[in-house]
């Protein structure tokens, strides 16, 4: 099952959008809409700045893999799309 765009807006809303990076509430460097590792792996770095359309694009990706993993983990059960989006929502905020 793939995110919705429902899913998205949800986790922007709640995450909220920094193009700087900032320490998260535990003393994580984190940028964009939560994101604390870049694609290649890299750690956020404090005066670390990005664009909105790598906030996008980074949260895009990071929903991608968090959803496959939900997929496999729910694999047999029958969700409709909120409860996956829950699922996914929970797990991205989780880490």
């Amino acid at each position: 099952m793939k995110i919705s765009q429902n899913c998205l807006d949800l986790i922007k809303k709640w995450e909220g959008l920094r193009l700087h990076a900032y320490k998260d509430p535990v003393g994580i460097p984190t940028i964009g809409y939560g994101t604390i590792r870049y694609p290649n792996g890299q750690k956020v770095q404090i005066g670390d700045t990005i664009t909105q359309q790598e906030a996008e694009a980074f949260l895009q990706l990071e929903c991608d893999e968090v959803a496959e993993k939900v997929s496999k983990l729910v694999s047999g059960i029958s969700l409709n799309q909120n409860q996956f989006d829950a699922l996914v929502s929970l797990c991205y905020n989780i880490g």
